[in-house]
């Protein structure tokens, strides 16, 4: 049954939206409103039809011991295994960021407001890389609703790095990347709004791809919005990338956002991957290792020596510039911000779309912020403030400017690729920082945007992107990151893998974690 207004609330209502009705006006609107309330209540005459999930052993297991998790990268073990479903995930070992649905697992986006809830059903990819044969493990820490990419806002604690325990391992799917450094752990799946599959893939020294937008179906996965949200894979080999992309990607009836997705077998490319580059053109965005974007020298000079390796294999260097990609900051974070604004106050699904809505987190949600709002993390307390400011000072014009700004700025990605096979610049702008409890709150929020300046325009624009482990700078990693043409991630995978082949990762594989 839909709760009913309370006739001592309707003032207060009424004032949100600029009006004060007289007591008989309010009366005659509470008569209204119930009975639109009554007709609501029919709703739950019926039950939707949702694909059930896949028969799994679905066993919950616990918050790993300190001593079992020593980065802090897993919020829970687990065990979820379709036993009679094998495929070309068979054998491997998963972890699943916590933002995505798995049928009878906790789910929490590293937040206090949804400690308790347990979905009911899986989410598209969940699905898939079950029926591929994969066993999921376990589910990795995150910032707390995927606002930052420091790595340190979750309400568990912050994810360390594996080369450097003091230091952040990066964010939002920080334990995605950290704990592939652990035996046990194959493949994980991460997500990206700004950058938070690339950034700790850079940091963590693994492969990360973010696929080309809407490639990698979302349904079943608690976002920020919906035309820049992005699942991908992360990997130490770009073998176990590609297998774990094909395992998710292609067309969901679920997924409007998708429209037309080609198909493409990734795994293939990564087998017919060459030992040289020579028919490779490769620009280097001059922008992407400049100070606007806060670039630390280390990191430009690593990054600079990679690519003269990748000329090494033959590939041809143009320095290119891009001044769009400084220009895209607005675009983004309006997006962010009033995005984020408007999925929580519509429980976390947004509205206005043809697809799949995840009804059971709406309740969670809103329960969750009623019970816990204060143990939000700075970064989404400044971000839903901000955004509620705009919402009712602006009504939303922001985001509808930073929207019709988005083809703009795909439009400067394609042109900078009209005659370039893939963009080159670093992933981050530089190397994971320390973790320091004394840092002021606003200097840690802000710092966990900053390191997200080369990713997020790509989320922005749709464009695939790819972190690889190819520099480092004083035992350090430093991702190198290639951006591609629209859905032609597979042509990104095999450059990687002649890459991996031909001149290995680096830094060296740091001893496992204690």
């Amino acid at each position: 049954m839909v709760p009913r207004i309370d006739p001592s609330d309707l003032p207060e209502l009424a004032r949100g939206w600029g009006f004060e009705p007289s007591a008989e006006e309010a009366g005659e609107l509470l008569a209204v409103a119930e009975a639109v309330f009554s007709v609501l209540d029919m709703l739950d005459e019926q039950e939707p039809e949702l694909p059930a999930p896949v028969e799994a052993v679905r066993a919950a297991g616990e918050r790993p011991r300190p001593d079992e998790d020593p980065l802090n990268a897993i919020v829970r073990y687990c065990r979820v295994r379709a036993e009679d479903c094998e495929g070309i995930l068979s054998g491997l070992r998963l972890a699943m960021k916590d933002s995505v649905a798995i049928a009878g697992i906790p789910l929490t986006c590293g937040s206090a407001i949804l400690q308790g809830f347990v979905p009911r059903y899986d989410a598209t990819v969940t699905d898939r890389i079950l029926r591929a044969g994969a066993e999921i493990v376990c589910i990795t820490n995150m910032d707390d609703l995927a606002f930052s990419g420091g790595g340190e806002s979750s309400w568990y604690g912050p994810t360390r790095n594996p080369f450097d325990p003091e230091r952040s391992a990066g964010g939002s799917s920080s334990g995605a990347a950290a704990a592939l450094w652990y035996d046990g752990i194959d493949l994980a799946v991460g997500c990206d709004q700004g950058g938070s599959i690339r950034a700790p893939a850079a940091w963590c020294g693994v492969v990360g791809l973010k696929p080309t937008h809407s490639l990698v179906p979302y349904t079943g996965i608690a976002g920020i919005d919906a035309t820049f949200d992005h699942c991908g894979p992360l990997a130490q080999t770009t073998e176990g990338t590609a297998l774990l992309l094909q395992a998710m990607a292609g067309k969901d009836q679920g997924d409007p956002r998708q429209y037309e997705v080609p198909s493409s077998d990734y795994v293939s490319a990564v087998g017919r991957a060459g030992t040289n580059l020579s028919d490779l053109r490769i620009g280097v965005i001059t922008e992407g290792f400049s100070e606007a974007v806060g670039a630390e020298q280390a990191t430009c000079d690593a990054v600079r020596a990679a690519a003269e390796r990748l000329a090494g294999l033959g590939a041809e260097l143009y320095e290119r510039s891009l001044p769009e990609h400084l220009q895209a900051g607005g675009v983004a974070f309006a997006g962010f911000v009033e995005g984020m604004t408007a999925l929580m106050t519509s429980g976390g699904n947004g509205i206005g779309w043809r697809g799949r809505y995840w009804e059971e987190l709406a309740p969670a949600i809103v329960a969750g912020l009623r019970e816990r709002g204060n143990e939000l993390s700075p970064q989404v307390k400044a971000v839903l403030s901000a955004g509620v400011h705009l919402r009712e000072r602006l009504g939303g014009a922001p985001y509808a400017r930073a929207q019709n700004l988005r083809p703009w700025l795909r439009r400067a990605y394609d042109q900078a690729l009209d005659d370039i096979d893939v963009l080159l610049m670093p992933t981050t702008p530089f190397r994971a920082f320390r973790l320091d409890d004394e840092l002021r709150t606003s200097e840690r929020v802000l710092r966990g945007w900053a390191n997200l300046a080369n990713t997020y325009p790509t989320d922005m624009s749709g464009h695939p992107a790819i972190s690889l482990p190819l520099a480092h700078a004083d035992g350090l990693p430093v991702g190198v990151m290639l951006i591609g043409h629209r859905f032609e991630d597979a042509r990104l995978l095999s450059i990687a893998a002649t890459c991996e082949r031909e001149l290995g990762w680096a830094p060296a594989r740091p001893a496992q974690p204690q």
